[in-house]
């Protein structure tokens, strides 16, 4: 798939001892970088169990006319 990324997802994701896995979006982003900063700062506050990651929102370039 050939793909133009057009902004960053902040999410947040935890492991339940069940094994279940939550995540969920909490912010969009233009700029890798702030993503990152604030993924960084959001998990620095969190408790134990709790991750942030930025994901690509990537669309399809065949998709774009």
């Amino acid at each position: 798939m050939e793909g133009i990324v057009v902004g960053f997802y902040l999410v947040m994701v935890s492991i339940l001892p069940n094994g279940n896995v939550n995540g969920e979006v909490i912010d969009y982003f233009t700029d890798p970088l702030e993503c990152v900063y604030n993924g960084n700062w959001e998990e620095e506050n969190a408790p134990f169990g709790v991750g942030f990651v930025c994901l690509e929102d990537v669309v399809d370039a065949s998709e774009i006319k």
